[in-house]
This record gives structure tokens, C-alpha cells and sequence, in this order.
């Protein structure tokens, strides 16, 4: 990417707040930087939000033109009206976004479940993917499913938190969410608290749907992988794998699965190596 510079911390309440129709839905997204510059994407993973990236958005701020969306069903975006929530869906929403900010190239970072949206995106437009950025994300082949990487236990436990729920929706309790995602970060710190009080409840279908990726595999898009070595979400040996189908070497942070929230400086820097 370009240089880094030193820059004060930027507040959520320094973005821009947008939105944008597409799909039949309003999709909310957070806005710094200038138009006209290299455009950066955050995209956040499952039960999360827009604002999971508000502590690295300062260091590229001065340099680029960012936006941090909320994905169909979580947030402020809307919910899909016809409870569509697969891989196709979620990436021609993060398509539509490019359009209307007239976006021609971006380099884009999912985060866990956006690892599969922007496998999926960069197979739809991939003359308009500078670089894939897979930050402690997932890398399915043609017709896996999130599901079926996590295995039997977290399936089972998955089917029967949106069963209990009867919305097709399941939220993970705050331990459990502390536990699997965030674990380093200490229970009394506030901004934990303020974390998984925001956390949206998760469409059971974006995990158990298989995605489909008939051209992705042949792409020869730039892509990063970064592991995070305390995950327990995406394990480190899980990561390797991801990395290794991806055909790269990950690039190592020694934090939980959510390092945005937890090491926000030390992500910066690892993102700051990536060529935009």
C-alpha cells in the first residue's frame, strides 16, 4: 500500500454515514477518505458490524478512500425481504456498492465469513479486485459451505441456537462469543462489553448454503492471507489451509480471531505491507 503516516485516532463518529439501494434493500456503510483515491473495503464477518474496523480505518484515512459496509443483515443494512443469504447475494450487494461509489479497482479485506463474499466477488468482477485481503477468513472450494468446514460439533450447536430462536437466526451467548472470537481481550475491558453488545444475530443460511465458486480457483487475483494464532474460530492448522488452497504463506499475528478489535496497530501495519 502507499506510506504510512502517523495520524490521530479517528472516532466512528468521524465517518460518513451512507447508504445505498441495491438489491431491493438499503445497505449502510461507514465513509473516510476522499473520492478519487485508492479504494480500500472492509468487510466485517458473521453477527458483526461495519464499526469492527473503526480502530485501523486511522491509518489509512489520509491515503485512501474507505468504506466499511454492513452486510444484508447485519447492522443498519436491511434484511434480505426474501431471506436470500448466500454466497451469490452477499457479493453482488458488495458489487452494487462499488457502483454507485463508481469504484473501479479496490483492494478489499473480508474478515472470516467476508472471505468467502469476496472469493465470490472477485470471481464476478475480478478486473476490478486490486488485491484480496483473507483476515483470519475462510476459504471454501466450489460447493463447500461454511458449515461443513466447521465441523459436526459447531454445526450441531449452530442449527440448534436458530432452532431455539424459530427465526432461522442464531446469536452466540456473550461467553461463548468472548471465548471463540475475542479471547484477548481481558472480560474488564470496556470496550469488550460495548463489542459484544453490538454483535447482530446471524442468518443460519449464509453458513449452511454451499457457495458457489465454479471460476474463482483459476483467477490469478492478488490475495493475502493473514492467521491469527490464538483464533478458535479459525484455527491456526484451519488458517494453514485456507492459506495453502490460496497459494500463499500466511502472514502471522499472534491474536485472537478478531485482531481489529484486540491489535488494531499491529493489523495496520501487516495491511500496510499488502500493494494496493
Amino acid at each position: 500500500m502507499l506510506p504510512m503516516t502517523s495520524q490521530p485516532r479517528y472516532a466512528c463518529d468521524a465517518a460518513a454515514r451512507r447508504s445505498f439501494a441495491v438489491n431491493g434493500m438499503t445497505l449502510r456503510a461507514l465513509e473516510w477518505g476522499r473520492p478519487g483515491r485508492p479504494a480500500l473495503c472492509f468487510l466485517h464477518g458473521g453477527s458483526a458490524h461495519s464499526h469492527w474496523f473503526d480502530a485501523v480505518v486511522p491509518s489509512f484515512v489520509d491515503r485512501f478512500h474507505i468504506i466499511s459496509l454492513d452486510q444484508r443483515g447485519h447492522g443498519q443494512s436491511d434484511w434480505a425481504p426474501d431471506a436470500r443469504y448466500g454466497t451469490e447475494q452477499f457479493a453482488s450487494d458488495l458489487v452494487g456498492v462499488m457502483d454507485h461509489l463508481d469504484w473501479e479497482r479496490m483492494v478489499v479485506v473480508g474478515h472470516s465469513m467476508g472471505g468467502i463474499v469476496i472469493s465470490k466477488a472477485a470471481e464476478l468482477v475480478p478486473q476490478r479486485i486490486a488485491h484480496l485481503v483473507y483476515l483470519a477468513a475462510v476459504a471454501l472450494r466450489d460447493g463447500e459451505s461454511l458449515a461443513q468446514v466447521q465441523g459436526p460439533i459447531v454445526r450441531a450447536l449452530l442449527a440448534g441456537m436458530a432452532a431455539g430462536r424459530g427465526d432461522g437466526t442464531f446469536l452466540f451467548p456473550a461467553e461463548l462469543a468472548w471465548a471463540r472470537w475475542m479471547g484477548d481481550i481481558p472480560r474488564d475491558q470496556p470496550a469488550l462489553g460495548a463489542a459484544l453488545a453490538s454483535l447482530t444475530p446471524q442468518a443460519l443460511r449464509a453458513f449452511v448454503e454451499p457457495a458457489p465458486l465454479p471460476r474463482f480457483w483459476s483467477l490469478e487475483t492478488p490475495r493475502t492471507y493473514v492467521r491469527c494464532l490464538r483464533d478458535a474460530a479459525v484455527t491456526p492448522d484451519r488458517a494453514a489451509m485456507f492459506a495453502s488452497r490460496l497459494g500463499v504463506t500466511p502472514i502471522d499475528l499472534d491474536t485472537a480471531h478478531d485482531p481489529m478489535l484486540s491489535a488494531p496497530d499491529e493489523l495496520a501495519r501487516v495491511l500496510d505491507r499488502i500493494p494496493a
